[in-house]
């Protein structure tokens, strides 16, 4: 746990310093574990949230062998990102290539991240719990946010966690009309 926080604190320091996307602040991240804290293995995603150009929003991410970002539309259609799995995780190769990914963040959209530990049980496959993930978040499509991360809590973890869970959930409010256009500025 002291590890991780202190992976945590180089993580913001690293993307508040650089400015860079968050491919490169997962290279930067994995360099610094090599250099700093040797014997040292985590998973990561990192997302930024951005206009668009033309008034809409976008999420740019990047996974370094973490569960992937999911979408939830307020219609209740459920989009999981990328791969099962993304790069290769940190604290391995910091030579290792990292992919970024952008995708389009439709207003009311929820965006959700989280720890392997909401969704892997030792009785069931990975598949399995994003299965089953997804179809709670299409029953609580349109909830308010907040009633939406502690109803998926209680309904993902009976009993008494196996694993650490952490789950990130951000809903954009619709863009002001007078920013529509509006460049140079992330949201």
């Amino acid at each position: 746990a002291a590890a991780m926080g202190q992976l945590r604190g180089l993580l913001r320091g690293i993307a508040h310093y650089s400015g860079a996307g968050p491919a490169e602040v997962l290279r930067g991240l994995d360099e610094a574990i090599v250099r700093m804290h040797d014997e040292t293995l985590a998973t990561a995603a990192v997302a930024r949230f951005e206009r668009d150009g033309a008034g809409g929003r976008r999420m740019r991410w990047a996974n370094a062998g973490h569960p992937p970002p999911i979408v939830l539309a307020e219609d209740g259609t459920v989009t999981v990102l990328g791969e099962e799995l993304g790069d290769l995780m940190l604290g391995i190769d910091p030579r290792a290539v990292r992919s970024e990914r952008v995708v389009p963040v439709p207003p009311g959209a929820t965006v959700l991240m989280h720890t392997d530990g909401l969704v892997e049980r030792r009785d069931s496959t990975l598949d399995d719990g994003l299965d089953t993930l997804a179809a709670h978040l299409k029953e609580l499509a349109g909830s308010p946010l907040e009633e939406l991360c502690d109803s998926l809590l209680r309904r993902m973890l009976r009993g008494i966690p196996q694993d650490d869970v952490a789950l990130v959930a951000v809903r954009l409010a619709d863009p002001d009309p007078d920013e529509a256009g509006t460049t140079g500025h992330d949201g």
